[in-house]
């Protein structure tokens, strides 16, 4: 008892031996499954990819109006919500704080004056997230 006796001392020099997990064999019906659901998928896949590709060949009107028509039409409504979306924003900014504003300020010149600035803050971020989100649609193009 006269020396101390220290775990990493124990220790040294030992080796794990863990034994070896056997790998139970695969059953052929499940591995044929798995590769009939693999394909299947596969397939599906390819079939979604290609589903509105047709081997048509057409004439160069046809193939400048549709693609063109729809994707403007598609363009023209976005921007019309958009622009909804921004006015609807910055009126509902406006009523809540004018309204909210009366526990704060008696005078209903103060209280329009901060519904306009808050209403102005709002719309200028709206506006700075809009010119973000159309400079990237328009790095898509």
């Amino acid at each position: 008892a006269g020396s101390p006796l220290y775990l990493h001392e124990l220790l040294e020099g030992s080796e794990i031996d863990l034994p070896e997990v056997p790998v139970p064999p695969r059953n052929p019906e499940l591995v044929a499954r798995l590769e009939r659901i693999k394909a299947k998928l596969a397939n599906e896949e390819y079939r979604r990819m290609t589903r509105n590709i047709t081997g048509q060949v057409r004439g160069p009107l046809h193939c400048l109006l549709s693609g063109f028509v729809p994707q403007k039409l598609r363009s023209v409504k976005a921007v019309v919500i958009t622009i909804f979306n921004f006015i609807v924003t910055v009126v509902a900014a406006f009523a809540c704080t004018y309204l909210g504003s009366q526990y704060v300020f008696a005078e209903t010149a103060a209280r329009v004056l901060s519904a306009v600035i808050v209403a102005s803050v709002v719309g200028l971020a709206e506006l700075y997230v809009m010119v973000r989100t159309l400079e990237g649609d328009l790095g898509k193009l």
